[in-house]
């Protein structure tokens, strides 16, 4: 009768362990900041009249109030910028005068890291010259 006694011991004590490690293995580590991937972008100065070509694109505006406006140009005028403000600042349409602004600039995105010395492509006309 001794040996089944020690038999269902030995048994439940390898069971425990095993589950044991499972619990132990599927438990997160704590304690770590991780931080996620969050793409390098960069800023370039644009003249006033540039910026008619960048309707949708993303800019930061100096003021000479002291103030710093970031969103997506909607609209351009020679008089007035429209600029949908991101949801920090309420998710509205602003219209910065451009006699108070100071400076504008626009994001530009990373270059992609797989190819770091590849430049845009040039527009011109598609196909191969002929001789």
């Amino acid at each position: 009768m001794k040996i089944p006694a020690m038999l269902i011991r030995i048994t439940v004590a390898i069971v425990s362990l095993v589950f044991a490690n499972a619990t132990i293995a599927a438990t997160p580590v704590k304690g770590g900041k991780s931080r996620p991937a969050v793409e390098q972008t960069s800023l370039r100065e644009v003249n006033y009249p540039d910026l008619e070509s960048k309707i949708g694109a993303k800019l930061v505006i100096h003021t000479t109030n002291n103030t710093t406006r970031t969103g997506n140009l909607i609209s351009y005028s020679n008089v007035t910028l429209v600029v949908k403000l991101g949801p920090e600042s309420g998710s509205i349409e602003l219209a910065v005068p451009r006699s108070t602004i100071r400076k504008v600039m626009v994001e530009i995105g990373a270059a992609d890291p797989l190819f770091p010395t590849e430049t845009t492509p040039t527009e011109g006309k598609p196909g191969a010259k002929k001789n």
